[in-house]
């Protein structure tokens, strides 16, 4: 299943491919002995090479990932002061309304409301051109990626073609690759779970032949007393 998966996700190129899942595209292809060991060594140190620069551009693309979501993160946390800040604003002005006995005080918590407005909002803005820096870098990094993985699917992808011993590059649509993908997980789950369960069998099994083992030389023993 895991093989019928990989080798379809070749052929669509809206599924994701990793550096991970291409190594393990090109371990199935290099079992292949159809092919003079010099072509296939030549056509490996390429895909290797191209493998090598997915997972350079998986980090690139991780640690920018993790760097835009900091900042939007932040970005969002200073919407929700600012907006807050602005309700604080209006919710002072109302006590200034209703307490003019305590004007002063009043207009001076009004007063220290704009301030902290005005210090959010600078903030905030300073934080957007950060956001919007950082956008521009994802969409780069992102492309790139994108280029990377398209050119690591091609050229397995002509690679399993020149093969073509036997390998299946079924087209199937992204819903279908998703589903069997779930279903690897599940029987890799279930496969354990019976692995377990045969280990538990076992051990019981050993434990009773033992008691039994025991049980007969007790039985002999007693026996010689007699």
């Amino acid at each position: 299943m895991t093989e019928k998966r990989l080798f379809a996700s070749l052929n669509s190129s809206d599924f994701a491919i990793s550096s991970a899942e291409a190594k393990q595209v090109l371990d199935l292809l290099d079992s292949d002995d159809t092919i003079p060991i010099k072509e296939r060594t030549l056509l490996k140190k390429t895909i290797v090479k191209d493998i090598q620069f997915l997972e350079e551009a998986e980090a690139i693309f991780s640690e920018k990932l993790e760097q835009y979501e900091v900042t939007d993160r932040e970005w969002n946390d200073l919407l929700q002061q600012q907006e807050a800040a602005k309700l604080n604003v209006l919710e002072r002005k109302r006590q200034e309304l209703e307490a003019r006995k305590a004007l002063e005080l009043a207009q001076r918590m009004v007063s220290e409301a704009k301030q902290r407005l005005v210090m959010t909002s600078s903030s905030l803005k300073s934080v957007e051109q950060r956001v919007k820096k950082n956008a521009s870098v994802m969409d780069r990094v992102t492309t790139s990626l994108s280029k990377r993985q398209e050119k690591v699917r091609n050229v397995l992808k002509k690679k399993a073609e020149t093969v073509n011993a036997g390998i299946s590059l079924e087209y199937l649509t992204e819903d279908e690759l998703t589903r069997l993908r779930e279903e690897e997980i599940q029987l890799m789950g279930e496969s354990k779970q019976v692995a377990n369960m045969v280990a538990r069998l076992e051990s019981r099994a050993n434990k009773l032949k033992s008691r039994a083992n025991a049980l007969e030389k007790y039985q002999k023993d007693q026996m010689g007393l007699e």
